[in-house]
């Protein structure tokens, strides 16, 4: 079939590498060049935590991120079959760790109990460690008496995945650079194209002329720095606990972290306010203050598309699909989603031949 992909951000590029293993032909439309992503999948951190959004997402997107988590490796297989000659895409699954400040300790706790009540099938993959334990795990995080790790959680490089998926659509799709936005321009992909597969994100906020309804898509905005440090070392996302907005530092090759947590109902895109970076710095520091010597390469925001359920939402109009709503669970959730997005195009298709 010949399939358009509007929106190259993580459900985008993961649909058109399933629908380039099938065979299908393929174009994939953005308003931005595909090796030059600006889009939330850029800015983010890549994490693949499920257990730790257990407290505050919807079961459905907890659900769908331990499917996802147990699919990225043969994603990651299949991107590097597709081009034997592209780069590794960094993938690590040793769990991530969860803990505070004695001052924070109350959230801490019921961090604990929460976990305790609502991993269900999972809670034999939460483990408190004590100090001594905790410090096996990662020496560099000597300031705290406890922690909690959740195990089989993961991340991957999400820069790099940006980069290598690109470099395989370029090998194997058409590529376009257009701003899908009135309902003329909708109608004329359809007509086009057996299949329209709509994956704008926080592009769609902005722009509803989609036939299918994404009216009540919101943007939230996220803050996010990105240093370099040799003399810190950790081996798995950290998520630092506090009362009004948990703050994590995420591990990448090449010694560099990145840390982030704010989530501003706005869709403004102005650069990383005082306040966030002050937040966000001195935690790092409060951390290790092997930091302080870090090396700041960037300061990023990134407008993620959310509905106030916090869940993702699959629409079909005819021969249109649009798919949007995956909130700060890109990564976590893309895959699942993408599979949602293909088996629905799968029983239409099935249909439309009887």
């Amino acid at each position: 079939m010949n399939i358009a992909i509007v929106g190259a951000g993580v459900l985008g590029r993961l649909l058109a590498l399933t629908l380039i293993e099938q065979k299908h032909q393929i174009t994939v439309i953005d308003k931005q060049p595909l090796h030059e992503p600006t889009n939330a999948a850029y800015v983010s951190a890549g994490m693949l935590c499920p257990l730790g959004e257990v407290i505050h997402a919807p079961a459905a997107v907890v659900a769908m991120g331990l499917e996802s988590l147990k699919v990225w490796p043969d994603i990651l297989s299949q991107l590097q079959a597709l081009d034997p000659e592209n780069e590794t895409v960094f993938f690590a699954q040793q769990g991530s760790l969860a803990l505070s400040f004695p001052a924070d300790a109350s959230s801490f706790a019921q961090l604990k109990q929460d976990l305790e009540h609502k991993t269900g099938e999972q809670r034999h993959q939460v483990e408190t460690l004590n100090r001594q334990q905790l410090l096996d795990l990662e020496p560099a995080l000597n300031k705290f008496g406890d922690a909690v790790l959740l195990g089989n959680e993961g991340q991957l490089c999400n820069r790099s995945f940006l980069r290598s998926s690109t470099r395989v659509i370029g090998k194997y799709a058409a590529t376009e650079l257009a701003n899908i936005q009135t309902t003329a321009d909708w109608q004329s992909l359809c007509n086009r194209y057996d299949w329209v597969l709509d994956c704008r994100g926080s592009g769609a906020i902005a722009n509803t002329t989609s036939p299918t309804d994404m009216t009540q898509l919101r943007g939230l905005r996220g803050e996010v720095i990105r240093v370099r440090c040799p003399e810190v070392q950790l081996s798995r996302p950290v998520r630092v606990v506090h009362p009004r907005a948990s703050i994590y530092i995420v591990p990448k090759p090449s010694h560099e972290f990145v840390v982030g947590a704010t989530e501003i109902e706005s869709h403004s895109e102005h650069p990383i306010t005082v306040r966030s970076t002050l937040e966000l710095l001195s935690t790092l520091y409060a951390v290790n203050s092997g930091f302080a010597e870090a090396v700041v390469l960037e300061t990023n925001v990134g407008i993620r598309a959310a509905f106030d359920d916090h869940q993702p939402r699959v629409e079909r109009q005819d021969n249109l699909i649009s798919a949007n709503g995956l909130y700060r669970h890109g990564w976590l959730v893309g895959p699942a989603l993408a599979q949602q997005v293909i088996y629905l195009m799968q029983e239409a298709t099935h249909e439309r031949a009887h």
